[in-house]
């Protein structure tokens, strides 16, 4: 995997089930070692060069000896599959997403991280799925899902479909240049395609 293309994908959602934070988008568990996953997860989120087999220490601590509440264990298996997909082992990383989604099958936050790693393995439609999945849940971050389904859509080719998810991305966050810069790089194919047919 080319890990400067997926370092586009935003790899948001850390689950926080504990914390006060539903939305955060990591896992956060009650026990220092859960916290710490999450900690390691969100790192891994935002800068997929400084993984290690090390950040997942404590996930799999506070899975295999700290007793936690259904809760806590779904955010912790989910945080864990970020770290996995992050680091390029997809099969653990959905391993993951799968235990956490028995535990908690109505948690956007799993769906949208599982669709990332559908996407992070080249399978566009089945990322798609899971993206607009967690928006039927109730996503609150749903300016990042928007862009992430804007970046899976471009990948089959869909530049419309893409485009329009884009501009929905920046509708909910306003001056988001992450999502600018795409659109404008979006909107360039699609203008070099409209001469290419002329």
């Amino acid at each position: 995997m080319n890990r400067s293309k997926s370092g586009l994908l935003i790899f948001l959602l850390l689950i926080s089930p504990s914390l006060a934070y539903t939305q955060a988008l990591s896992v956060l568990g009650g026990d220092t070692k859960a916290r710490s996953c999450f900690d390691n997860a969100g790192l891994a989120a935002r800068d997929m060069t400084i993984i290690s087999e090390g950040m997942l220490e404590p996930c799999d601590y506070a899975l295999d000896y700290v007793t936690l509440n259904l809760k806590d264990r779904a955010a912790t298996y989910a945080n864990r599959g970020i770290i996995h997909a992050a680091n390029e082992d997809i099969d653990s990383a959905m391993a993951d997403y799968e235990k956490a989604l028995v535990i908690s099958p109505n948690t956007p936050e799993i769906f949208v991280n599982r669709g990332n790693a559908y996407f992070l393995n080249r399978n566009f439609v089945m990322a798609l799925d899971d993206y607009e999945y967690s928006v039927e849940l109730g996503i609150r971050q749903l300016h990042i899902v928007r862009y992430n389904m804007g970046m899976a859509l471009e990948n089959i080719g869909n530049l419309d479909a893409a485009e329009q998810q884009f501009i929905s991305a920046l509708e909910l966050q306003p001056g988001w240049e992450l999502v600018e810069s795409r659109l404008a790089r979006l909107r360039e194919k699609q203008s070099e395609q409209e001469r290419e047919q002329e």
